[in-house]
């Protein structure tokens, strides 16, 4: 798989050990009003730790250009996770950007469109009114699937965890996958277990 995500990262040994698996990305979230929120020197100390084979994503929500900027110094790439128009995702370099997508129904397809034609990495998570992500609720797999046969560089996130990934990915067959939550022991620190199992599942599915 191309794309192999593990994000929400809050703990520098942490982040250093999971780099080590047969994963691409990192995830860290740079957005106050997440429980996994970290400050940009953070941030520096994890990229300063982590394996060179993977690469580091900074998440954020309706940030100010400043902030993006400053992040593209720190990170390889960021992932654009609230309501951030294509205007303003374009002013940064396209394959440092990933856009991310809380979906309902097929409605929200057109939201996405945009970002589809103009090539973007696509990553589709599940709706909640509460939280931009890191909620552990699964997407609708027949919305899922279908998304993907539209557009298949589109990233599966959304309550995926070693117990269901390998039969989602089969069924649903994404560009790659992204897990926070489900392997979890609390809010921003992981079950490095879970997270074993989790990437070979993945393996055993393609």
């Amino acid at each position: 798989m191309k794309f192999i995500k593990i994000c929400g990262i809050t703990d520098t040994e942490q982040a250093k050990k999971i780099s080590n698996l047969p994963i691409t990305h990192i995830g860290v979230i740079h957005f106050e009003k997440s429980p996994r929120h970290l400050e940009i020197e953070d941030i520096k100390k994890i990229k300063s730790n982590i394996s060179n084979n993977v690469k580091l994503v900074a998440v954020v929500v309706n940030p100010m250009e400043k902030t993006v900027n400053e992040l593209l110094e720190i990170v390889d790439i960021i992932q654009f996770h609230g309501d951030e128009s294509i205007n303003f995702v374009k002013k940064f370099p396209k394959k440092r950007v990933i856009k991310a997508f809380r979906v309902k129904s097929t409605e929200d397809i057109d939201k996405m469109k945009p970002f589809w034609e103009e090539d973007y990495l696509v990553l589709i998570d599940a709706y909640s009114e509460n939280a931009y992500g890191g909620t552990g609720k699964q997407i609708n797999r027949e919305l899922a699937k279908y998304i993907v046969s539209l557009y298949p560089k589109t990233v599966l996130s959304g309550g995926l965890s070693e117990k269901n990934v390998k039969e989602l990915v089969e069924y649903i067959k994404p560009y790659g996958v992204d897990a926070s939550s489900k392997l979890e022991i609390k809010a921003g620190i992981k079950d490095l277990n879970k997270v074993k199992n989790f990437v070979e599942k993945i393996k055993e599915a393609t």
